[in-house]
């Protein structure tokens, strides 16, 4: 509202809203002023008789329901102006305006039978009767002369009669003029205005944080200039408040001493990307002095708090999912610190499966050997798992599997899991029986990795891998899997060739 009244873009509804809040602002202030009674030096003292100022003026000069326009009047209070009240006067009671004119010309002329008229065709006029004549005086100015009597009119009937034909254009005008003065008025309380505005924000950015620490049961966090990152029996506040009470499976969050980076593995729809979002939640509303949805939490000072999840597009700037996806990505790279707290969940997934292993482990190592913030990494790619850094933890999410079926515990536990039970999930999806069987096939069968036919195997033939050494992963894993996944009945002698060589160069380091 102040910011409308500095930019004179604030209407007469807009002035009454702002008398409204300030009147609560003031019965608010009764329970602030006892809280810096008792050492709450959280806010800064404002002066409340300002805004009592504010009040007092706006309650005085504008209808309590005004128009919220300034071109149709009905926004001024009787009695602010005399100028105002006197065309009000002149359109909603000119009888009376004539009669006190008609009480005044008689009591100057003493002509006691003087009567005003109205004619379409003259408008208003005085009527003399013949036998009164001779006592006319000069200011009455002759209209037309009658058997019977004279008519005649005066400057100030003319002056009458003008302010009755302009009455509601005059009544806009002053009411508007009037407006545009009582604004730039409130203008001089502006900066008043935008220190209540602050400390409005503050009170009711911590009164909710209270009422949802009450409401929910959360606990208050131990913040400090440490780098420790600790929550016990954490929980998403907004999953857990759409969910039936205790449904929530809650779950720890550590980062013991040495550790920075928790890779995170489990199945789809296990629970991996609410895990990520709650423990970056806890520590955003840790941060901002709220208590926490965790039994316990203590967390150092964070700088930021970086976030690549989900999927999204640009196309209208020509951007793909994996564009969008590797862009974020590079800005999480090239900004993040020491301090800050990464989540990120299935990079790489927007290309093929080699490309994408080989981005999610450069990310993995850059994360780990040059940033060395914390962070939670979830994939599923399971190859990342076998052969982790000293400051990588495994984590996954538990699952049981009965009776033919799947069931999602919710719960983490260290480990790497071991399967992403993807059709299983297209299953519970709707996807054809007949779809969901073959798929079944080709996993049981392992052709669904086969690979292309040999004259596409050999066009398509992947390029060089980087040596490994001092990596996260050993080249050998990768070549192991490669050959594993080979179709040697479809592979030309040439092919195998080229594949031989490349796997020597790639364990030699190119020499």
């Amino acid at each position: 509202l102040a910011g409308r009244i500095s930019m004179d873009r604030a209407h007469a509804k807009d002035v009454q809203a702002l008398r409204a809040s300030l009147a609560s602002w003031l019965g608010v202030r009764v329970v602030v002023d006892e809280l810096f009674a008792v050492g709450n030096a959280a806010i800064a003292p404002v002066d409340t008789a300002q805004a009592q100022e504010i009040i007092d003026l706006i309650e005085r000069a504008i209808l309590d329901e005004p128009s919220a326009s300034l071109t149709e009047g009905n926004i001024i209070k009787s009695g602010w102006s005399e100028q105002l009240d006197r065309y009000r006067e002149v359109k909603n009671n000119f009888d009376r305006v004539l009669d006190r004119y008609l009480d005044e010309e008689r009591t100057k002329t003493h002509i006691p039978n003087l009567k005003i008229r109205y004619n379409r065709n003259i408008g208003y006029y005085i009527e003399i009767s013949r036998g009164k004549l001779s006592p006319v005086p000069e200011h009455f100015i002759l209209r037309r002369a009658l058997v019977n009597g004279d008519r005649y009119t005066t400057e100030r009937l003319q002056e009458l009669e003008d302010e009755l034909v302009n009455a509601e254009q005059n009544i806009v005008e002053e009411e508007q003029r009037l407006f545009i003065h009582i604004r730039d008025k409130l203008k001089t309380y502006n900066r008043f205005l935008f220190a209540v505005s602050a400390e409005i924000a503050f009170l009711d950015a911590a009164a909710s944080f209270a009422h949802a620490a009450l409401l929910h049961k959360w606990s208050c966090p131990t913040v400090d200039d440490s780098t420790a990152f600790s929550i016990t029996k954490g929980r998403h506040p907004v999953v857990e408040a759409c969910l039936p009470s205790g449904e929530f499976v809650p779950n720890d969050a550590q980062f013991e001493s040495g550790k920075t980076f928790a890779l995170v593995t489990g199945p789809n729809m296990a629970g991996k990307s609410t895990y990520l979002r709650q423990n970056a939640l806890i520590a955003l509303l840790a941060q901002t002095g709220s208590f926490v949805p965790a039994e316990q939490a203590h967390i150092g000072i964070i700088d930021r708090i970086f976030c690549r999840v989900g999927a999204s597009d640009n196309l209208a700037r020509g951007e793909s999912t994996f564009l969008v996806e590797m862009s974020e990505t590079a800005y999480i790279l090239r900004s993040a610190t020491a301090r800050s707290l990464v989540i990120m969940d299935e990079v790489g997934r927007g290309t093929s499966t080699a490309d994408g292993l080989a981005i999610a482990r450069a990310v993995s190592e850059h994360l780990l050997n040059a940033l060395h913030c914390k962070t939670f990494f979830a994939t599923h790619y399971h190859e990342l798992t076998r052969l982790p850094h000293p400051a990588c933890k495994l984590l996954c999410l538990e699952v049981l599997e009965r009776e033919g079926t799947v069931v999602f515990l919710k719960k983490i536990r260290e480990g790497a899991s071991t399967a992403s039970y993807g059709i299983h999930v297209a299953r519970l999806a709707g996807v054809p029986e007949s779809v969901i069987t073959r798929a079944r096939t080709l996993l049981a069968e392992g052709a669904a990795a086969a690979p292309l036919p040999a004259s596409e195997a050999t066009q398509r033939m992947p390029p060089k891998p980087a040596p490994a050494a001092g990596g996260l992963f050993s080249g050998e894993e990768l070549i192991i899997d490669e050959l594993l996944s080979l179709d040697s009945d479809s592979t030309t002698p040439l092919a195998a060739l080229a594949l031989l060589s490349r796997w020597q160069k790639a364990l030699t380091g190119g020499q």
